[in-house]
């Protein structure tokens, strides 16, 4: 008898641990995501000696993009992210994500490591927190 009651909860244990393995953790609300930030400044002091290693993409769409971008940055809005992903690597270059304030860059990060990568960061504050750091910015309206 005993030793049937140690089988049964030993089972029991075993499913259990099956279950937890195979449940993959974002599909459960425990934790909450994270999103690897950096400040403005941290990510341009890293990025003006090392270019090569970043791809820096401003989600926001062309026009605001136009009117004042950071410097370095590349337009690639965030309803172009489903196709343009095929183009950018998963490895090899950190991928680091700016918009107006933070949220749409959240999106985008959300997005891509939703398709497996993880070579992503998102600048804090957006393009807001790039200028109010002094960085420098680009303005693109054709005249």
């Amino acid at each position: 008898m005993v030793l049937k009651n140690i089988l049964l909860i030993l089972t029991g244990v075993f499913f259990t641990i099956i279950v937890v393995y195979f449940t993959p953790i974002r599909y459960t609300d425990l934790i909450e995501p994270t999103i690897n930030d950096i400040s403005a400044t941290e990510f341009y002091q890293k990025y003006t000696g090392n270019t090569d290693d970043y791809i820096f993409i401003d989600v926001r769409g062309k026009i605001e993009y136009d009117l004042k971008h950071a410097e370095g940055a590349i337009s690639m809005p965030l309803h172009t992210l489903f196709q343009e992903r095929h183009n950018l690597p998963k490895k090899g270059k950190e991928i680091v994500l700016i918009c107006k304030g933070g949220s749409a860059s959240g999106v985008g990060y959300s997005y891509l490591e939703h398709f497996g990568f993880t070579n992503i960061a998102r600048i804090e504050g957006g393009i807001d927190a790039w200028s109010d750091a002094g960085l420098p910015t680009v303005i693109d309206i054709g005249i």
